[in-house]
């Protein structure tokens, strides 16, 4: 009979205890990952108005919060295979805050989170990724969404849901939200005392889709690469601003920027860049489009049966036709510089003396019969223009174009400005430096 020799016997012990040592946590791990921890008995356990800061680790819902109460972790995960929201607020004063949050039921109508008939609530920092919707308001009241992350389904269309869904819902603020891959990145339908400021939405059907509301506040936000940066219809008393709508080019009906029955709004200081249309504007009355920037789109601003709206400080330029205005009639278009405009400045005053009158022939052919875009810039085209001239009261008409875009003309005048500061500093140094030289001289 054979032994084991000692030497053998201790590797055998030492190598097993590594294997141990190793594999033991991996499989605690993957227990831990594999078993998350039901949320609903400790939010039941909890009591009014209580701060609940949640253990760094896998929790599961769904789970209904009914009462006030602030629910907070870092590197808390909730997960949520079943047909219900991954969490429902039904109590006003709910606070989440910090969380990733993970819906893996695929249907558009379910949201991560659901807000029922709340108010004075607060979501802030949530990472959300979903396979069906993210946040619903319904019927809600006073909420902040702020710096939210919300990432849709990888496949298209209508499979995916809205990001963040607004009915009826008022008072809300939604700020610092990144938001890709939904069906609509902030849908909003009714309510009033809007305010979305530095969101952006990519990668989406309507980047922002807002109906039927009131007191409307876009600011600062960015859509890029969606079919439609912005939708706004039926709302009156907008103040759409210093909003940018870029890359809305791979769909045939895409916008940066569309309004539709809209009335009595400011539309200032947006950039439309690389969109199919920079702005659509159809059936809208009495807006005022002041110091907006529309450069390498294909059309920049098209118009339909829209009246009285105002054109000012605008700046246009590398796009491939200017602007069409189709039925619109006593559109006010002043001091907006158009880079295809023939222009003649006989006072020096900056602006030219040859009203600039927008021809829409070339897409009133084009549209029709696409191929026709192949004539654009053809030798003949400027001639075809000129011999239909019918219904030229209702084109888009420039009575006194800028000469210079307006951000060139600032550019300008700062640089100037530098360059006297700079002469001032250095007349200054040499002065002084002239003084000391005279007085260590003498």
């Amino acid at each position: 009979m054979q032994f084991l020799r000692p030497g053998t016997v201790l590797r055998a012990f030492l190598l097993f205890t590594v294997m141990a040592a190793v594999l033991l946590p991996l499989g605690m791990s993957a227990d831990a990952e594999e078993s998350p921890v039901p949320l609903q008995p400790l939010l039941d356990q909890a009591q009014p108005g209580q701060i609940l800061t949640l253990e760094p680790i896998t929790y599961s819902g769904p789970a209904v919060i009914d009462k006030p109460l602030t629910l907070q972790g870092k590197d808390v995960k909730i997960v949520n295979e079943t047909s219900e929201p991954v969490l429902t607020l039904l109590s006003s004063g709910i606070n989440l805050e910090g969380m990733n949050l993970v819906h893996l039921h695929r249907d558009p109508a379910i949201p991560a989170v659901l807000l029922q008939q709340i108010s004075e609530s607060r979501l802030s920092g949530l990472t959300i990724k979903t396979l069906g919707a993210g946040v619903n308001l319904r019927q809600a009241k006073d909420i902040t969404l702020r710096d939210m992350t919300i990432l849709g389904s990888q496949q298209p269309g209508s499979s995916r849901g809205n990001a963040m869904d607004l009915l009826d819902s008022s008072g809300i603020t939604i700020t610092g939200s990144d938001i890709q891959r939904m069906q609509d990145g902030i849908y909003v339908e009714g309510g009033s005392s809007l305010s979305l400021v530095d969101n952006e939405v990519s990668g989406s059907r309507y980047g922002f889709h807002l109906m039927f509301t009131k007191d409307l506040e876009l600011l600062n936000n960015r859509g890029f690469g969606n079919i439609t940066g912005a939708m706004v219809m039926s709302v009156r008393q907008a103040s759409i601003q210093n909003n940018r709508f870029e890359k809305q080019s791979q769909n045939v009906n895409a916008q940066g920027l569309l309004l539709f029955e809209v009335y009595d709004s400011t539309i200032a200081g947006n950039i439309a860049e690389g969109n199919r249309v920079g702005f659509y504007i159809q059936g809208s009355e009495n807006n005022r489009l002041l110091s907006n920037e529309l450069r390498s789109n294909f059309i920049g601003i098209q118009m339909l049966s829209s009246a009285d709206n105002v054109l000012h400080n605008n700046t246009l330029t590398a796009n491939v036709v200017a602007a069409q205005a189709v039925d619109s009639s006593g559109n006010t278009s002043d001091g907006n510089y158009w880079d295809s405009a023939p222009t003649l400045d006989v006072d020096g005053s900056g602006f030219s003396g040859l009203p600039y009158s927008v021809n829409p022939f070339f897409l009133q052919i084009s549209g029709p019969v696409p191929p026709f875009q192949l004539l654009f810039q053809s030798p003949g085209m400027p001639v075809l223009e000129q011999l239909f001239q019918s219904g030229a009261e209702t084109w888009l008409r420039d009575a006194a174009p800028l000469l210079e875009p307006p951000a060139s003309r600032n550019a300008e005048g700062e640089a100037e400005t530098g360059v006297l500061l700079l002469s001032l500093l250095l007349l200054g140094v040499g002065s002084a430096t002239i003084l000391k030289f005279r007085r260590f001289s003498s």
